[in-house]
């Protein structure tokens, strides 16, 4: 659900200790450097940006409000942040994270160079960690020329089995993400009408997230009466009388992500309209059932293919059946056939069908769970079905 994003991140920003206290970051310290010592890897940098951050703020909890922030790790000793931001910054960056030493500075090479030489760290292998994928090219050769006399290697993976099951306390903040969507879909049902323009309903679910402490808002809408559009953006045309409305939204909370879908209709649904969400009910269950602790990512998504229609295949593949949440939107295991690894217990999934085309009607279902030994317990209670709004 990559959509048009600014350029700050303009939501609330805060470190609840209450909810994410310093200890579950110690917690997630030790794992790292044990997996840096099975690599043999004696300084690990984590890099993120205002756009993905979800490695970064695992080990940090830092979000950066605009362009980025570089996590140091080094094997023995504390870790330091070092933020590409004006000086005048740094006071409210430190409000943001457990880590105690953070660095304001232009560019990263010249930050790294200086915290390095500070801590006498000369190091052998440096692990990396979106880095290259992310920091552009110039930065990255600056601090490739830096680190020419270490060995270079590849660390996604670590933090990506790290962050694969989530703790007690990242389940309640999950939670309360859903619970906030939740809350948003229930005004689209109370205020959507016929001649209300899609970016004054948009308006109205932003600001109730907002309201609530969500720290970034995402909303997508197709419409039955323009089926062969799909999921975009609010824009400026009115909501008409008895057609269907496909509402997918997504907000974080304390850095956490969570994605909710519904299928909304303005008055009468017609039968087409009943008969794709009866479909997409049906897959949906399927998906659910099938997805089960000790399962492959890929092969809980198998039935797929036994889709008649190829319109529709497309259509859910188009928009993706399933994936991991949590520090991102989108993490994961992925599910479909090109999905790794297999579905374990405390992992956190969302589940998703879409039917938005000309060739297959109008219809989507789209909510979070968790992974247990006995199935999938929803992070939100039961989903809804088709929502009919009186018009």
């Amino acid at each position: 659900m990559d959509t048009l994003h600014t350029v700050l991140n303009r939501g609330c920003s805060l470190w609840d200790k209450g909810r994410l206290p310093k200890q579950e970051f110690l917690s997630r310290l030790s794992r790292i450097h044990e997996g840096m010592r099975e690599r043999g890897v004696d300084l690990l940098l984590v890099y993120g940006d205002s756009w993905r951050f979800g490695h970064l703020a695992f080990v940090s909890h830092f979000m950066p409000k605009n362009r980025g922030a570089l996590a140091v790790i080094p094997l023995e000793g504390e870790p330091v942040l070092v933020v590409q931001e004006p000086s005048r910054n740094n006071p409210f960056s430190k409000t943001l994270t457990w880590i105690d030493e953070v660095h304001s500075v232009a560019k990263f090479a010249p930050g790294l160079s200086a915290t390095l030489e500070a801590r006498s760290l000369q190091p052998r292998k440096v692990g990396l960690v979106t880095v290259k994928e992310q920091l552009n090219i110039r930065e990255w050769g600056e601090l490739a020329k830096l680190l020419q006399g270490a060995e270079l290697c590849d660390c996604n993976d670590l933090l990506i089995s790290l962050r694969l099951t989530k703790s007690a306390a990242e389940l309640e903040l999950l939670k309360q993400s859903s619970r906030i969507l939740r809350d948003g879909l229930k005004v689209f049902a109370q205020e959507a009408r016929p001649r209300l323009k899609e970016y004054e309903i948009f308006a109205a679910l932003d600001r109730e997230a907002r309201r609530q402490g969500a720290e970034d808002f995402r909303f997508l809408l197709a419409r039955s009466s323009a089926p062969e559009i799909g999921l975009r953006p609010a824009g400026g045309a009115a909501l008409e009388k008895n057609e269907g409305i496909l509402v997918l939204v997504a907000a974080s909370y304390q850095r956490y992500w969570a994605e909710l879908g519904r299928t909304f209709c303005l008055g009468q649904p017609s039968q087409r309209l009943v008969k794709t969400y009866d479909l997409a009910n049906r897959i949906f269950g399927q998906l659910v059932e099938r997805t089960k602790t000790g399962v492959s990512s890929a092969a809980a998504a198998d039935f797929l293919g036994e889709v008649p229609s190829l319109a529709a295949r497309d259509s859910l593949e188009a928009y993706g059946v399933g994936n991991g949440v949590g520090l991102d939107l989108t993490e994961e295991p992925y599910l479909g056939k090109d999905g790794r690894g297999e579905i374990k217990p405390g992992m956190t999934l969302t589940l998703r069908v879409c039917f938005a085309a000309k060739e297959t009607g109008s219809a989507l279902i789209s909510q979070p769970y968790l992974v247990t030994r006995s199935g999938l317990e929803p992070l939100l209670g039961h989903k809804e079905n088709l929502v009919l709004i009186e018009a």
